[in-house]
């Protein structure tokens, strides 16, 4: 073995080997690396800038973006000299799309390594690497939903007392019926940081604060797990005994549900109704990358395919920590039990890909490969990446040149809109809301813009992702949808609108007949047209094409004659109750100063 390393020494120094040669040449080894360490006072050890190893990964740059570009060397060759640099460690190899046609050693089309090594290594990597080589981060990904501002850039010193005199709060939650609602969210705001619990069993939350006093609190917001309409309410008037704060039932807002059918608003708003004709989506293949799916839920249990791609378990897929995932997978595809929500595409096939919470860039390539190996129709995308990554811009172009559409939640910052669905191709959603659909007590209330209001009650979002790049927008306000555990729960987001979206166009998909005859192989112009039909069914519901893009989709104005025998829809919406005040968005996502008047110990 010596002998064989010491040959591979000698050999010429070209492409991966180069590479490695020079970025070994650069950094020193495991012993330097952890000489430079130094340890403070209290123990804590600290890495020098530089000195930190972070997860990286190394693919293959594809023959479109360097046509005259030498063949690139296989990636055993990159392992097997990365295995000869000090303080590397091969965290995972992943491969696409089976092995090469006519290839006698059974190669991978495609691959990538997974690695961990220090950042000015990676520089030299990136320096003298061959063109064929993209070496990138392996970013963290997000819930496009659950974006939230880094501890580090709140005025901690500022914050936090310098002797802590902890105040303790005890919040009980109760249901219409003054049951105790278990493992309800609760947050308090006001005077410092943010605190928040779960309640246990009997429906109680203690809350500890530090420095303050209990008519310092500013905020008090109360979410139940499922089945409620959350709460928010501003000045509370918290004593130090036990504050009772009872929530309103879903059953209160929609009547018999979740007995009876609940076609939500935003179906209604796109013109979905199961009523106007038999359009399932059967035969189209959804695929939902989020957190995953409780497929235990009753109007889930059709949904049978899925991977982990965070955890590995078999059916790892099936467990949802965020509930994010299951709430989208209802909204695109709940099936038809006579009871509970109406699904956008009830009869279509949903593949449920998790990646978070706790994947990473390198999670959603691999997600991406397996969408494009089990040759899936759609693609909803309900996590963002903060930068860019050229290999996932790669695998999405090869999505596309398949006649898959990608459709990605543009984000919920307020901000551009986020990667991926920046990228070209990608469909990237907005969120819009409606008046009236919602209580004006709860968090919803807090999404309104009072600055792109239109005449139908329709309003644009605060949090939602502004800019040129938007290409739709959909229902994403107080959407009820599935949650683990078999029940129902409203939220916001532009996961929620882009779900919408993926189930509009699993429709289109599935009953056009332009997909039936010219379009029905699969290649790139079969998602282009597919995407042009939705931009021209959309309706512009506020006046800011920054704020929706092109519009929200409607079913019966879709080109082509489509769907056949169905109606047009009326437009005429009443324009709903007066909306609550717009307020400015507060980093963590509790809407300081949401509601008016003071509080009392039972919030009733």
């Amino acid at each position: 073995m010596a002998q064989e390393k010491d040959e591979r020494s000698r050999a010429p120094a070209t492409g991966a080997t180069a590479a490695a040669g020079a970025a070994a040449s650069g950094a020193t080894g495991r012993a330097g690396s952890r000489g430079a360490e130094s340890t403070d006072e209290g123990g804590v050890v600290r890495t020098p800038p530089g000195r930190r190893r972070e997860r990286y990964l190394i693919g293959r740059r594809s023959a479109n973006a360097q046509p005259f570009a030498p063949s690139a060397q296989s990636m055993d060759d990159v392992v097997a000299y990365l295995n000869r640099l000090e303080n590397v460690e091969i965290v995972k190899r992943i491969s696409f799309g089976g092995t090469r046609p006519f290839s006698a050693d059974g190669r991978p089309t495609d691959e990538l390594v997974v690695v961990k090594l220090e950042d000015d290594r990676a520089q030299w990597l990136r320096s003298v690497a061959p063109p064929q080589l993209v070496i990138e981060r392996d970013a963290p990904l997000r819930g496009a939903d659950y974006w939230s501002t880094p501890l580090s850039s709140a005025p901690l010193a500022a914050l936090l007392p310098l002797r802590a005199v902890a105040t303790e709060v005890l919040v009980r939650v109760v249901g219409e019926r003054d049951q105790p609602l278990a493992r309800a969210t609760v947050i308090v705001e006001g005077g410092g940081l943010p605190v928040q619990a779960l309640t246990d069993e009997s429906g109680v939350a203690r809350l500890s604060f530090f420095g303050g006093s209990l008519e310092e609190i500013q905020t008090l917001l109360v979410r139940a797990p499922a089945n409620h309409w959350d709460r928010v309410v501003r000045s509370p008037r918290l004593t130090s005994g036990t504050n009772t704060v009872r929530l309103r039932s879903l059953a209160d807002f929609y009547q018999g549900f979740p007995g009876t059918r609940l076609l939500g608003w935003g179906l209604r708003l796109m013109d979905i109704d199961p009523a106007r004709g038999r359009f399932t989506a059967s035969g189209v293949r959804v695929g939902l990358i989020d957190s995953g799916c409780d497929n235990s839920h009753p109007q889930l249990r059709h949904v049978t395919r899925g991977r982990d791609f965070i955890g590995g378990a078999v059916d790892g897929w099936t467990q949802d920590a965020l509930s994010h995932g299951t709430h989208c997978a209802g909204i695109v595809g709940a099936a038809s039990v006579g009871q509970g929500i109406v699904g956008c595409a009830p009869e279509a096939e949903l593949h449920a890909f998790k990646v978070i919470p706790g994947g990473r860039v390198s999670d959603l390539l691999a997600a991406l490969g397996e969408c494009l190996e089990r040759e899936l129709d759609l693609i909803h995308m309900g996590v963002v990446v903060d930068g860019v990554s050229e290999l996932v811009a790669q695998k999405l172009g090869q999505l596309r040149e398949r006649g898959i559409l990608c459709i990605a939640a543009a984000g919920n910052t307020g901000g551009p809109v986020w990667f991926p669905a920046a990228l070209p191709g990608v469909a990237a959603v907005a969120a819009v809301g409606k008046l009236k659909e919602f209580p004006a007590d709860s968090s919803h209330a807090y999404s309104v813009s009072q600055v792109a209001i239109g005449s139908d009650g329709v309003f644009a979002t605060s949090f939602s992702s502004v800019g040129p790049l938007l290409s739709l927008s959909a229902p994403g306000v107080a959407i009820v949808s599935t949650v683990p555990g078999g029940g129902y729960a409203p939220a916001d987001g532009t996961s929620a609108a882009a779900a919408h979206v993926a189930g509009f166009a699993a429709l289109v998909l599935a009953h056009h007949p332009l997909f039936q005859e010219g379009y029905s192989l699969r290649a790139g112009q079969r998602a282009h047209a597919l995407l042009e039909l939705l931009r021209a069914s959309a309706v512009q519901r506020v006046s800011d094409p920054r704020r929706g893009g092109a519009g929200v989709p409607d079913l019966v104005r879709v080109p082509g004659g489509f769907p056949p025998g169905m109606p047009a829809a009326d437009d005429a919406a009443s324009m709903g109750a007066a909306v609550p005040p717009y307020w400015q968005a507060w980093p963590s996502g509790v809407p300081a100063g949401l509601m008016g008047g003071a509080g009392t110990a039972s919030f009733y």
